[in-house]
């Protein structure tokens, strides 16, 4: 008689910590986790091929040919209120800086002048490397040098016709 009073004193208990206990397991598996570290399979093919060295934020350099924002030869900013997209082939340099939760891109254009805008850390950046796919954010890139088109590859500076 004592042993069966005794069960059902602990058995609520025990089914109590025990569906907390998974319960919190559940709602764990959410956090931390995985991330962004799949394989890269395939990648967003762009419109136009553009040929540029990548620096990232830990001064890795890459070369990288069909690079692209998302599949987009594109720089989508923002200046003030403005959205602006800039377009890869006006473009000779830009450096990027972290601030708060935005990126500082200071752009060099191939007529020679420079502005600085506004982007979102998250945006992702796609290229082909002799080894391999890449795909970096925004706010892990430190530099980018286009060197042209891929069919048509110009130094910088250099007009096109």
């Amino acid at each position: 008689m004592r042993k069966e009073r005794r069960c059902q004193r602990v058995t609520p208990r025990l089914v109590f910590l025990l569906i907390l206990l998974l319960a919190s397991a559940w709602l764990s598996l959410g956090m931390g986790g995985f991330g962004d570290n799949e394989a890269i399979t395939k990648i967003p093919r762009p419109e136009r091929s553009f040929l540029v060295e990548l620096v990232d934020a830990d001064d890795v350099s890459f070369a990288l040919r069909d690079f692209s924002m998302n599949g987009l030869t594109l720089l989508p900013v923002t200046a003030g209120k403005a959205d602006i997209s800039l377009d890869f082939a006006e473009i000779l340099d830009v450096q990027m800086f972290m601030q708060d939760n935005h990126v500082l891109a200071r752009v060099l254009f191939r007529n020679q002048s420079t502005a600085e805008f506004m982007a979102d850390p998250g945006l992702p950046f796609y290229g082909l490397t002799d080894w391999g796919k890449l795909k970096i954010k925004a706010g892990n890139i430190r530099r980018i040098t286009f060197l042209g088109r891929a069919d048509t590859p110009t130094t910088p500076g250099e007009e096109r016709n």
